[in-house]
């Protein structure tokens, strides 16, 4: 699989990153640099790996789920844009 120079300039739009024209060529080639090497990570031969023993549900701490009051001030003044005590957003979806 190889990346072009379209999907590169569609990737860009899709995640609403800016890039120069000068560097369309360059982060084509690192993203095909970067496929080749998960290319050759799927030839590698894993049959004789084991599975980890470990069991990570040991690992996870959750806490319990508590709806706390909090002070919307706080959390709206760092908002840039705001309106009613809502945040204000640009439309994204088309």
């Amino acid at each position: 699989m190889t990346v072009s120079r379209e999907d590169v300039m569609k990737m860009s739009h899709l995640a609403r990153i800016k890039i120069s024209e000068s560097k369309i060529d360059k982060l084509r080639n690192d993203l095909n640099v970067i496929l080749h090497f998960i290319e050759q990570l799927n030839e590698v031969d894993c049959s004789q790996v084991q599975d980890s023993p470990q069991d990570v549900s040991d690992c996870t701490h959750e806490r319990d789920d508590v709806v706390e009051q909090c002070d919307s001030t706080l959390v709206m003044s760092n908002a840039p844009e705001k309106e009613c005590n809502m945040f204000v957003v640009p439309k994204v979806v088309g």
